[in-house]
């Protein structure tokens, strides 16, 4: 005969799974404010190529962007979404969240210097936000900014940039005023050889630029802050007094979308633990969520949902959120 659960037991079990999923919850949220690499791929590829590119076949070798006075040391490599973490072992999630198509890299070395070498690697990914997302994401903290491509910047040994579809990493294994001059020159004919077409990134201009540190802004293709329904969220780090806080926003299809995620997010907090506090900001249908010590603040306006997130201080996160909302009033949104 089978025997018959408890009323009791019952409850003891529901109630071992729902703190679990709290706990698991609450370590995704926490996780979330410090690496922003490690996503969960989703719709966005679609999304993001909702007018694909057509894919160019695979170059023998990259030679015909290499100055004269680099050699190949190595012949072309070619990966593919299946294979890319043999080369690129930790950080393939981050390129497939974001729409990659194909990787070419190959290693050269400089005539006459054979200790010397640069490698380039050339990511195809299906539109010019995904290119730009996996630059934001792996950009580094002592970059200098380059007018080089749509997005460029350099750092002691290596040159990285956005040129449409594409995400170039160009890294070499000296740091010399010599080999930055190679490693320039070859960008410079990658683009001059690659014809894209212009898509400019419009959310970028939608960030209040009292405050910001615009080198900061970064896009999160997916999984945005442990949720997995955020998905093409715009970050930007902000300085008010001596607090360092986090702003978001993201373009979403409609309305009435926006305002569902709001809900949705939300819920999402409370669920791991979070408190839902009332805010006295003017702004309509605006939550303000305390966790583990920080406070979420966001809404949508239009089409847009924005906030703050991760914050540490309340009355500074009201602050921002506030020059954001009026941000977006000011550009139309």
């Amino acid at each position: 005969m089978a025997r018959t659960v408890s009323k009791t037991e019952s409850f003891v079990g529901y109630a071992v799974i729902l703190l679990l999923m709290i706990i698991t919850g609450g370590i995704f949220f926490k996780q979330s404010r410090f690496d922003q690499s490690v996503l969960k791929p989703s719709g966005l590829q679609q999304e993001l190529s909702s007018q694909p590119l057509s894919v160019p076949s695979t170059p023998q070798d990259l030679l015909e962007y290499a100055p004269q006075k680099l050699t190949p040391l190595s012949p072309a490599e070619a990966f593919g979404p299946e294979n890319l973490s043999d080369k690129i072992n930790g950080k393939a999630e981050l390129y497939l969240s974001a729409g990659f198509v194909s990787l070419v890299s190959q290693r050269f070395t400089i005539e006459n210097e054979p200790g010397a070498w640069m490698e380039a690697f050339i990511y195809h990914m299906e539109s010019p936000r995904g290119s730009y997302a996996v630059y934001s994401l792996q950009k580094r903290f002592e970059a200098k900014e380059l007018e080089l491509g749509d997005y460029g910047y350099g750092t002691e040994n290596g040159l990285y940039l956005v040129h449409g579809p594409y995400y170039l990493e160009l890294v070499s294994s000296v740091a010399q005023e010599r080999m930055d001059e190679l490693l320039f020159s070859f960008a410079t004919n990658f683009i001059s050889k690659t014809p894209v077409e212009g898509n400019k990134i419009n959310e970028l201009a939608l960030f209040p630029e009292k405050n910001l540190s615009k080198e900061s802004i970064s896009l999160i293709p997916s999984n945005g802050f442990g949720f997995e329904q955020f998905d093409s969220i715009f970050t930007a780090q902000y300085v008010l007094g001596d607090t360092e806080l986090t702003a978001f926003l993201s373009r979403r299809k409609s309305q009435a979308e926006a305002a569902r995620l709001v809900e949705a997010y939300t819920s999402f907090l409370t669920a791991v633990g979070g408190t839902e506090l009332k805010s006295n900001l003017n702004i309509p249908g605006a939550k303000l969520v305390e966790i583990m010590d920080t406070f979420e603040l966001f809404f949508s306006r239009g089409s847009i949902l924005a906030g703050v997130h991760g914050a540490e201080n309340k009355q500074a996160a009201e602050e921002l959120a506030q020059m954001l909302n009026q941000k977006l009033a000011e550009t139309g949104q």
